[in-house]
């Protein structure tokens, strides 16, 4: 394992240990000093310049993009991971009898936003994979003329599995279908490469592995994709310049179908995109392999240290499979709830999903903490 003391870098309580960045994650100390920064821009409104409006937005978007490989340029800053979802799902023209396809059991961000299109008399399908994820080979079966689009997410929050998204974009691409992935439980993992696959449409929550605030979140939009929304949102801040700020004659709407018209209202979001920001430069400068080197050694050490005897494994056994999620099960499920509350009581906190237990570690949990960890399994199943 990667030697360097990440825990460190962190406030975290001890004794409290957080193995739930799925659902959360904490702010690294140099977020923390970036947020107090903006804190005393507001304290003192002299210090929040034109500079900065500009700068804030500006250099997040640029973080984002070395993050997962784009231009900057196409980089839309969000709230969430629906934020994204939402601008597809309003501003491509679907036709009824359109066909959606989704993935059966998916977190509900990735699900919710399309329903409404049924109204429309577009069918959405939430397809039930026949193990764990979608293979490129079920939904070959399934798609058909009226396929519009695809979307998945690139790790399944529920169970920690991976869709092969290399073969499902090249797939939609092929058929002239829309590829959207929801890169949540992925981005700030391990590295993402979006030149390396045939999408069309990426979301992701900031404040997960990327360890931003809540309220954040991203989406990058294929430029030739982009051009087709019809998604009237007009905010002044990304559709005027500083010359037609101080004209007095009539207001003129532009065509502009840059990826900086769809950002979430409110840019200059000091309180969340500054701390954001500096948590990706963190992030960054340990370099993503190195995240994940060091986050699969703590999955590793918790899936050959779970006790089969006692416990079912649902994320990936093998090695080459496993992802930076751990999904497992006491052998008598009725125990999950017990098993998580005792696992509380001894600061360990995991999620219960579905009653089954998740465990979610990153950059600052240390081997020690996993052997704890199971430790504390032992001492349930002893008790």
């Amino acid at each position: 394992m990667n030697p360097r003391n990440y825990n460190k870098d962190f406030s975290l309580i001890p004794h409290h240990t957080w193995l739930n960045v799925a659902s959360e994650g904490p702010l690294p100390k140099v977020a923390v000093q970036a947020l107090q920064e903006a804190i005393e821009w507001k304290n003192a409104p002299h210090l929040l310049t034109i500079a900065k409006f500009q700068q804030v937005p500006l250099e997040l978007k640029k973080a984002i993009a070395r993050l997962i490989h784009v231009d900057w340029q196409d980089v839309i800053l969000g709230n969430s991971a629906t934020y994204g979802l939402h601008l597809i799902s309003n501003g491509i023209e679907f036709k009824k009898g359109d066909e959606i396809i989704l993935l059966q059991n998916d977190f509900p961000t990735d699900i919710l936003p399309w329903l409404s299109l049924q109204q429309k008399g577009v069918i959405v399908h939430q397809l039930k994979a026949k193990h764990q994820v979608l293979t490129p080979q079920e939904l070959e079966k399934v798609i058909n003329h009226r396929t519009k689009l695809v979307c998945l997410p690139l790790i399944h929050s529920f169970i920690g599995f991976k869709h092969d998204i290399g073969a499902i974009g090249q797939l939609c691409r092929s058929h002239g279908i829309l590829c959207v992935v929801n890169l949540s439980q992925a981005a700030g993992a391990f590295e993402i490469d979006l030149s390396q696959w045939k999408v069309d449409v990426v979301v992701c929550a900031g404040y997960k592995w990327l360890l931003g605030p809540y309220g954040t979140g991203f989406c990058w939009i294929r430029k030739e994709v982009r051009q087709q929304l019809n998604y009237p949102q007009n905010y002044w801040i990304s559709l005027m310049d500083e010359s037609s700020l101080n004209s007095e004659g009539p207001i003129n709407l532009k065509d502009d179908r840059s990826a900086r018209r769809y950002d979430v209202f409110g840019t200059a979001n000091f309180f969340n995109y500054v701390p954001w920001r500096a948590s990706l430069e963190y992030l960054l400068s340990i370099g993503l392999n190195n995240v994940h080197q060091y986050n699969q050694a703590l999955v590793d050490q918790i899936v050959d240290g779970l006790n089969q005897k006692y416990f079912d494994l649902i994320s990936p056994r093998l090695k080459k499979e496993r992802t930076n999620i751990v999904v497992f099960s006491y052998k008598d499920a009725s125990q999950n709830l017990s098993l998580f509350n005792f696992l509380k009581d001894k600061g360990f906190y995991l999620a219960l999903w579905r009653n089954k237990l998740r465990i979610s570690p990153h950059i600052y949990n240390t081997c020690k903490e996993m052997e704890a960890l199971l430790d504390a399994l032992s001492a349930y199943v002893s008790k």
